[in-house]
């Protein structure tokens, strides 16, 4: 008898996701229970943002291939893009975070006017 497919069995990019996840947060811990000086801590913070951002692109994967169908086009390509650059430069939220929302809102209201049209 055939075994069911599971979340992990329909799409190897996602399992792949999840693997640099753990990899680069487990390369974060180690860099910070184990370097020392500037580097060390630099190196902990940018793995450790890169892992967080691959596990949230993890779990947001089902939804990024099917989107709903009242979220507009292409609005969780720019959340994941927003959460890129946030991840980057924390400082960047101020910016990155409105933009996302002006970006989507225009995707909104394109998809409304073009249904209206055809």
């Amino acid at each position: 008898m055939a075994k069911p497919p599971t979340a992990f069995d329909a799409d190897p990019r996602r399992l792949l996701a999840l693997g640099f996840s753990i990899l680069m947060l487990v390369g974060a811990l180690m860099a910070y229970l184990f370097g020392s000086g500037n580097s060390a801590g630099f190196a902990a913070a940018g793995l450790g943002r890169v892992g967080i951002v691959m596990f949230a692109l993890f779990l947001a994967w089902p939804s990024l291939r099917r989107p709903s169908q009242w979220l507009p086009a292409g609005a969780a390509m720019i959340g994941v893009v927003a959460l890129i650059v946030i991840a980057a430069n924390p400082r960047l939220a101020i910016a990155a975070i409105p933009a996302a929302g002006l970006l989507i809102t225009v995707s909104a209201f394109a998809r409304a006017f073009r249904r209206r049209d055809g």
